[in-house]
């Protein structure tokens, strides 16, 4: 089962605070969404919205063409995963994936029969018997998706769901979430302040600010060419330089590049840390000074001070086999087609 999502002006006041403004999304069925941003900025409070847990201040929800803005959670089409698990440890994991298909009064027969087959799903077809405490947190996290999924949500809506994982094991899920969304074709809308998570996993990201909206689109366009100076910084590192327009360039420290705008406005030149490399290219940190350096294994982390712009700090993605220390002086360069330039408000 799958269905669209449809958002239509949404906002939802705590008191005095907005915690969404005027919020509109448009979810095609089968899609996988993140809904991305820091703590704070709406995206919990939007898919409890979803999930029938709050009752808007004003605006819609439409899921699969049917109003759902005030119909409570158990008569929704929808099934919510936490990031807490909430396992019933004295239960088989076939009667953990089996409850919701309890609650809803289905036969002992169909309950197994259902449990069995989402569990094969998730690789473990051959625990049904063991009980969650002889599971690791993955193993749990599995059993978690497989009961979410074995009542046949039209969309399953996920709250950090691999917020409790460590790094490796949570990099080997978002594989498999992925990889089963896939297979059920349902719609997942899935919260995250992981931007490495949100770019691993999504057709489409959403990066929310301050109960709005900021940006979306698929994961490459919002990391290439973002909507705004927020959803850049937030999608990764990000070097900011500052410039001046004069005479159709802007006027950077390290170099003029071409730029439209108003004479004598200022903008902030933005380029990515694995977009500065030892070739040539128009825009030249010039001789700098490796302040520190750092071996990440996919790459080395350097921050450099230009001697163009004293006390500022630029950070660098180097190949892994570059051979630089603290202390050395570099020029590094950055073409024009990685850099994005952002308007500064006056």
């Amino acid at each position: 089962m799958t269905a669209t999502v449809s958002i239509n002006a949404l906002s939802h006041w705590f008191g005095d605070f907005q915690a969404l403004s005027d919020v509109s999304l448009n979810i095609d069925a089968g899609e996988y969404v993140t809904l991305l941003g820091p703590s704070g900025c709406g995206k919990t409070t939007l898919l409890s919205v979803l999930g029938g847990f709050i009752a808007p201040t004003r605006g819609d929800v439409i899921i699969g063409g049917r109003d759902m803005t005030r119909v409570p959670p158990a008569q929704r089409p929808t099934t919510t995963m936490f990031q807490d698990y909430a396992l019933f440890p004295h239960m088989s994991l076939r009667d953990n994936v089996g409850f919701g298909l309890r609650m809803a009064g289905r036969k002992r027969k169909e309950r197994h029969r259902r449990a069995g087959e989402m569990l094969e799903l998730v690789g473990l077809g051959d625990a049904q018997t063991a009980r969650p405490h002889e599971l690791s947190g993955g193993q749990r996290q599995r059993v978690a998706l497989a009961r979410a999924l074995a009542v046949r949500p039209d969309v399953l809506l996920l709250d950090e769901p691999l917020g409790a994982l460590d790094l490796k094991l949570r990099r080997a899920m978002q594989d498999e979430l992925k990889d089963i969304q896939r297979q059920v074709g349902t719609t997942f809308v899935h919260v995250t302040h992981d931007q490495e998570e949100a770019m691993a996993i999504a057709d489409r990201i959403v990066v929310m600010n301050a109960g709005r909206i900021e940006d979306e689109g698929t994961p490459a366009r919002i990391y290439r060419a973002p909507a705004s100076l927020f959803s850049a910084d937030f999608m990764g590192e990000m070097n900011h330089i500052p410039a001046r327009l004069s005479g159709g360039q802007a006027l950077t420290p390290f170099g003029d590049i071409p730029a439209d705008g108003p004479e004598g406005s200022r903008v902030v030149v933005c380029v990515r840390p694995e977009a500065l490399s030892t070739t040539d290219g128009p825009l030249s940190t010039g001789p700098s000074i490796l302040r520190d350096v750092a071996f990440f294994g996919t790459h080395i982390r350097v921050h450099l001070e230009p001697e163009a712009a004293p006390g500022r700090i630029l950070t660098a993605h180097l190949p892994p086999d570059t051979k630089v220390s603290q202390g050395d002086t570099l020029s590094l360069s950055a073409d024009l087609a990685a850099v994005i330039m952002f308007p500064v408000e006056e």
